[in-house]
């Protein structure tokens, strides 16, 4: 009878061990969120506000031109709440069809790729809208009977993309 009673306490030791583990693994990796968002750069800075909170694109970047932000830009922001740091290696849009562009030159950003997101650490880059209006009209051309939502996206070293969870839907001429 001992013997089944130590038995089972070393067994649920060990689940409990186990069990700590996993969570240590999950949890001491990076973890990172990558939000989309459409802005405009100017007077020295960048302005942005997140797709889900956009009802018309024409009128929030009259907004943002009225105030002076000029270059309208796709912005990918990107954090890191994991305990680890991560290199990111690129960012762009893509749509679920697996079509996808990213930025090869004309990012704007003052830390360019690749990058070491530390952790608790944030990162933002942006390109051009018109590379957005030109990929959401390839996209259209390509499958033009179908819905084009776009997501943003980075790619890590060692190949793992982590993609926006928020997607829009941004048409060619008349954004």
């Amino acid at each position: 009878m001992t013997s089944l009673i130590i038995s089972i306490i070393a067994l649920c030791i060990s689940i409990s061990n186990v069990t700590w583990q996993i969570a240590r693994f999950l949890l001491e990796g990076p973890r990172i969120r990558v939000r989309m968002k459409v802005g405009a750069v100017g007077r020295g800075g960048l302005v942005s506000v997140p797709v889900e909170n956009v009802k018309d694109l024409n009128e929030t970047f009259a907004s943002f031109e009225s105030q002076g932000f000029t270059q309208l830009v796709m912005v990918v922001e990107v954090a890191n709440h994991g305990r680890l740091g991560v290199q990111l290696l690129d960012f762009g849009i893509d749509v679920p069809k697996g079509m996808s562009v990213k930025v090869v030159k004309d990012a704007i950003t003052d830390t360019p790729m690749p990058y070491v997101l530390e952790p608790h650490q944030e990162g933002t880059w942006a390109m051009p809208f018109e590379y957005v209006e030109n990929f959401a009209r390839s996209c259209k051309e390509t499958w033009p009977h179908e819905a084009h939502p776009l997501r943003a996206y980075v790619h890590r070293a060692g190949g793992q993309e982590d993609p926006c969870r928020s997607e829009s839907a941004f048409g060619p001429h008349g954004r």
